[in-house]
């Protein structure tokens, strides 16, 4: 499951996966159309890399279950460019495809047994990784802070505000705070597992952790979420109690890693 044309597509499907990063930040939203322009041609060299592995009756065969998979990368990224042809989109599916298509063909071309896949550089992906999901931690504790500063100042609404001090700002500038700063963490959260997996399946053993597993979760969620409020302008307490959950969620993967490291 190695090929030239594949590399280049793993390499477009991460310059995509940047750009749909910038652009779910918030730091510009003029990176979308290059993101999908960028997702189109990865997925344009995929199919080419199908065709060259397949045609050229390389291994393994088309019915083999690593082929489904890479087949399955492709089809799905397909379908989302038809999608958002046919049909106005927010561009977070993008954001989640093209970080998930680099995850699974980078470790398909590594359980290939190639070489090149365990370079030098694996080594400098556990600060950085480190660093990505610190940095999203971070922001999701602003995050959780602010919409728990929601829920309260929701019950004081309700409460006539008899629950007293501290006095807190207005809802609609905690719900501005608390969705910017979930947006802004969302990105280096999902750098932190891109990452992770690399580090995992490029140069580590090739286990999945529990505190992994949930991770992921925990960025489904997340991206859902972010989804939603793009699309629908969703807020709200209901939006503030499941950030929460993310959050504490997030808390017990920091923990789960520390036992780990130091046990």
């Amino acid at each position: 499951m190695y090929s030239v044309p594949l590399i280049v597509a793993l390499c477009l499907y991460g310059v995509s996966t940047a750009l749909y990063l910038i652009y779910l930040a918030g730091i510009s939203n003029a990176v979308r159309p290059v993101a999908r322009v960028t997702l189109a041609a990865a997925a344009a060299v995929h199919l080419l890399a199908i065709g060259y592995h397949h045609l050229g009756g390389l291994e393994p065969v088309i019915t083999a279950p690593k082929s489904l998979i890479n087949l399955a990368v492709f089809v799905g990224v397909a379908a989302y460019l038809v999608m958002t042809t046919l049909y106005r989109t927010t561009g977070i599916g993008g954001g989640i495809l093209a970080p998930v298509s680099v995850v699974v063909l980078g470790t398909l071309i590594n359980n290939a047994g190639v070489e090149v896949a365990r370079m030098e550089f694996v080594r400098y992906v556990t600060p950085l990784h480190i660093a990505a999901s610190a940095l999203g931690f971070l922001f999701f504790g602003l995050a959780f802070l602010t919409a728990m500063a929601r829920i309260l100042a929701d019950m004081r609404l309700k409460d006539r505000g008899g629950m007293g001090w501290p006095r807190l700002p207005p809802i609609a500038s905690l719900d501005r705070y608390t969705f910017g700063f979930l947006r802004i963490g969302f990105p280096f959260y999902t750098l932190g597992l891109v990452l992770g997996a690399v580090w995992a399946y490029w140069g580590g053993t090739g286990d999945l952790t529990p505190e992994y597993l949930l991770g992921v979760g925990v960025w489904l969620l997340y991206a859902v979420l972010i989804y939603v409020s793009i699309k629908t302008g969703w807020r709200g307490r209901k939006p503030a109690v499941f950030i929460g959950i993310g959050f504490l969620a997030t808390l017990s993967i920091v923990l789960m890693y520390a036992m780990r490291r130091l046990g």
